[in-house]
């Protein structure tokens, strides 16, 4: 019966992450073992964002929180207030910048039932290159802009499960407070 300590071991290692609570933080719902609470099972209501990049950042936060399109009655409402600054970094000889960083920020508000389940900022930072021609300089500056976004949309993904799980798990918590003291300045004169 050499072989049943080895069995045993596996079957018990097997069974550790059933027994610890263990549930996957991007399950989706009806899917072999998904624990169904996943960000994918809340329909979630994305708001406009300003300019090029806020249009940007709405349709990557779209597909990744709205994958299979916007709801049509929200249980959830996300507002974000994106801002951006970009800095000359390095500089030649003969003081052109050859190297530049773009900071992206998003002030992102979730409210789920009358409650703010997430109020936080978050922020990435990417560098690029400036090439000797204009249109390489260009091209990069809108490389490092796409990066930013993609970065910036997945972690507010991250952020919003997160929240959503530990929302879900004691809606109780006097960290959640009603969602009107919490929006954004620009959600106030919105209907």
């Amino acid at each position: 019966m050499w072989w049943s300590r080895p069995l045993l071991l596996v079957a018990l290692l097997g069974l550790g992450p059933a027994g610890c609570g263990f549930r996957p933080l991007y399950a989706v719902p009806g899917a072999p073992g998904a624990a169904g609470d996943g960000v994918s099972s809340e329909s979630i209501a994305i708001g406009p964002i300003k300019d090029r990049l806020g249009q940007m950042l709405r349709n990557a936060l779209l597909e990744r929180l709205t994958p299979h399109g916007e709801p049509a009655d929200p249980q959830c409402r996300m507002s974000v207030e994106l801002t951006s600054q970009s800095n000359d970094l390095g500089y030649s000889k003969d003081s052109y910048a050859t190297l530049g960083s773009l900071t992206l920020s998003g002030t992102t508000m979730l409210s789920c039932g009358g409650v703010l389940v997430l109020g936080e900022t978050v922020t990435t930072l990417v560098s690029f290159d400036y090439l000797g021609p204009r249109y390489a300089s260009i091209a990069m500056e809108r490389d490092a802009e796409s990066r930013a976004v993609t970065q910036l949309a997945d972690e507010i993904r991250v952020r919003t499960a997160v929240a959503l799980a530990r929302w879900r798990a004691n809606p109780a918590d006097p960290r959640f407070r009603p969602a009107a003291s919490g929006l954004l300045p620009s959600d106030r004169s919105r209907p």
